[in-house]
């Protein structure tokens, strides 16, 4: 009826207007000092500007930056979520990344830990770089105490023994001085725990004593199986991988793929066959910039530190994971015969995490490894795209290949030659 449309007019400006008030008395908030007390800023319009950043963050680990659909789901106005991702989240310098079900891609997860002997450690981050594109190879950090590298590898799962040989016979030819494989079922981005984090200081409030409430979804976290997908799917992935904020017309411009056909990958392949696990809001503040081709960092803000613990039963695992799943500050862990958490503590708390990693480990105490991690020597990479095959529809490996490029750049390097690799 004629009436009733203009009252739902009047209702709609009315509310419009309500909203563009209220987030006009946010930003003021924001531009009156944030925590500052001598502002006239309340605690309550503290907590309450904190508890909605915190829920659209809980939005935002499940379907990325998609501002209508974060909007629908809270039930705000799209000005305010647009408004509050911006200033709270981008303008932190906090990065939104897809994180990526490997298990679905048919890919499983080898880490190594190595030691690289001169000449070759002063190339190493060259080395394994370039490593992303020839052997699967998706991150590394080197340890802070004795030097070693953590090496990342996330490849095919029916061409893992190949792989793990590949790297064997790199260290019997010198590239590695000691090398220890170890393999994992899965691997999660653990989503933030934005519950414990204030996005005004940048700091975490979490009482140790208490501890965390339990998270059984996390600690019965079990692999994917593998899906069909295609080398348009891989594309995306990668892309969402390095930047999620990125809209489907920017990525489809860069990749010279048609909108429509990658829209419709994006969505009937990527989203529906859950090829992404969810996003990871990036509150560590590391990220690889692929236009500076560099690693950025936030210095000193965190001690990161890389736990191993060796062949350990379901029961065990389970513990382990039940007691890291507690913490906000688990950034990721991996699973199967062996257990792998990477905890990266706020500098002021270092005391107390490592007292508590010390009672959550006791009873593997004879098996467990800590690996204090040097940011400034770490990067992470998207998935090896180029190693899949898009004729054959297979994941590639040619180890023969391989071993005669690292051999003539192992001579190389030691002749002294300067070579891009």
């Amino acid at each position: 009826m004629p009436g009733n449309d203009a009252d739902d007019d009047i209702s709609s400006s009315h509310a419009a207007d309500l909203e563009s008030a209220r987030l006009k008395s946010e930003r003021d908030l924001y531009r009156r000092g944030g925590l500052r007390s001598d502002v006239g800023v309340t605690q309550q319009e503290l907590e309450n500007v904190n508890a909605k950043t915190v829920q659209l963050v809980k939005v935002l680990s499940q379907v990325g930056p998609d501002i209508p659909e974060i909007s629908r789901k809270l039930g705000q106005f799209k000005e305010s979520v647009r408004y509050r991702y911006k200033e709270k989240i981008l303008n932190r310098g906090i990065a939104v990344q897809a994180a990526v079900d490997h298990e679905r891609l048919g890919l499983k997860r080898l880490m190594l830990i190595a030691e690289v002997p001169e000449p070759y450690k002063s190339y190493a981050q060259a080395i394994f770089s370039a490593m992303n594109e020839l052997c699967y190879v998706i991150g590394f950090s080197r340890t802070l105490v004795g030097g070693e590298e953590i090496i990342h590898v996330s490849a095919p799962a029916q061409k893992i023994s190949e792989v793990r040989d590949f790297f064997l016979s790199l260290k019997e030819k010198g590239m590695f001085s000691k090398l220890e494989i170890l393999e994992f079922d899965w691997r999660r981005a653990v989503p933030m725990k934005a519950e414990f984090y204030d996005f005004d200081t940048g700091r975490w409030d979490f009482e140790w004593q208490q501890g965390g409430a339990d998270d059984f979804e996390s600690a019965t976290y079990a692999p994917s199986a593998p899906c069909k997908f295609d080398y348009v799917d891989l594309l995306i992935i990668k892309e969402l991988q390095m930047d999620a904020n990125r809209s489907l017309k920017e990525i489809s411009d860069k990749l010279g793929i048609n909108y429509n056909k990658l829209a419709w990958h994006h969505t009937s392949h990527v989203l529906a066959r859950n090829m992404i696990s969810g996003y990871s809001v990036n509150w560590m503040g590391t990220r690889y910039d692929y236009t500076l081709e560099k690693v950025l960092h936030r210095k000193h803000r965190y001690f990161v530190v890389d736990i191993f613990v060796r062949n350990v039963n379901d029961l065990e695992s389970m513990t382990l994971r039940r007691n890291m799943n507690r913490l906000p500050f688990l950034w990721s862990e991996a699973g199967g015969r062996n257990y792998y958490a990477a905890l990266a503590l706020p500098v002021d708390n270092v005391v107390e995490g490592l007292q508590y990693i010390g009672a959550a480990t006791s009873t593997v105490r004879d098996r467990v490894s800590l690996y204090p991690g040097d940011q400034t020597e770490a990067a992470s990479f998207t998935i090896s795209y180029k190693l899949y095959d898009p004729a054959s529809k297979l994941w590639t490996f040619n180890r023969g290949e391989l071993l005669e490029k690292f051999e003539k750049l192992m001579v190389e390097i030691k002749a002294g030659a300067t070579r891009e690799v």
